[in-house]
């Protein structure tokens, strides 16, 4: 099922697969990505146990679009709301909470604003919002340098003919060392350009990612299972090192490294293998 409501004053698209009856997984995509990050098949997989839920966040894809402002229109805890808007919609009282990048950081803030509407907390290749005594690292300007040259070259073309060239650079970096799946990525890239009028950087959901509340203390004692899941080769949020370090320092939560994994998913082994670890930890 399909369809855009009005939920905390702006249009939402959401799409679900599977019953009802069945325990249910929220998925929130990262920032400029559509609902349909969270692969057809990973979702259909899933949905044999679960009943799934994705949704395109405020401004990107089919939900309301905003005018690119600094200091930025609405918050990050605006979109936290936008998520428990969907479930109460849904009349969904409790869930298991998955978010990919700046939708891992809305998955923690849901987590420990609603903790008693949480089943489980799953962040994947998430920013750290929680940071508490811990004495992270530094990726090294060497690394962080050849990222950002080649994220920069985009030209973002507006049709999807020379668009696709000036994204796919870009993509297969953030593939990290996997294969490169050129036809899942000239898919996910045609879907953009379905639903965006505008292909651009969305500066506002970079922007709302600015000066957050560490919120170390809340994620440590949530009563609910947590579980980091990052890739080895993935430097755009986070530092893999870091990740596995807060992991570790939560008693409640665990790390999951996915090997020569980057930011983005554009291999279907590794979505087989996100979704054979979200299984067990949804089991």
């Amino acid at each position: 099922m399909r369809e855009i409501v009005k939920l905390n004053g702006i249009d939402l698209w959401y799409e679900t697969f599977g019953s009802k009856q069945d325990s249910a997984i929220i998925f929130i995509a990262g920032a400029m990505a559509p609902a349909t990050f969270w692969d057809d098949k990973f979702c259909e997989k899933l949905s044999q146990n679960h009943f799934v839920i994705r949704f395109d966040n405020r401004d990107f894809g089919y939900s309301t679009h905003f005018e690119e402002t600094n200091p930025p229109p609405y918050t990050i805890y605006d979109m936290v709301e936008d998520t428990k808007c969907l479930l109460d919609y849904l009349k969904i009282e409790k869930v298991h909470i998955v978010g990919h990048s700046l939708g891992g950081s809305i998955a923690q803030l849901f987590a420990v604003r609603y903790s008693d509407r949480v089943l489980s907390l799953t962040p994947i290749s998430s920013p750290i919002i929680a940071k508490g005594n811990l004495e992270f690292v530094k990726t090294s300007e060497e690394v962080l340098n050849e990222m950002w040259n080649v994220l920069m070259t985009n030209p973002c073309h507006q049709d999807f003919e020379n668009g696709l060239d000036g994204f796919l650079p870009s993509y297969r970096f953030l593939n990290g060392k996997k294969q490169f799946d050129l036809d899942m990525a000239t898919e996910y890239i045609r879907r953009i350009y379905d639903t965006e009028m505008i292909i651009r950087p969305h500066l506002n959901h970079t922007n709302i990612q600015a000066d957050l509340d560490d919120i170390y203390e809340k994620l440590s004692v949530l009563p609910v299972p947590i579980t980091f899941i990052y890739g080895s080769e993935d430097y755009l949020a986070a530092n893999p090192i870091n990740t596995k370090m807060l992991a570790k320092s939560l008693k409640n939560s665990k790390y999951i490294e996915l090997e020569d994994v980057g930011h983005m998913f554009l291999n279907k082994d590794v979505w087989e293998q996100i979704c054979f670890v979200l299984s067990d930890i949804f089991r």
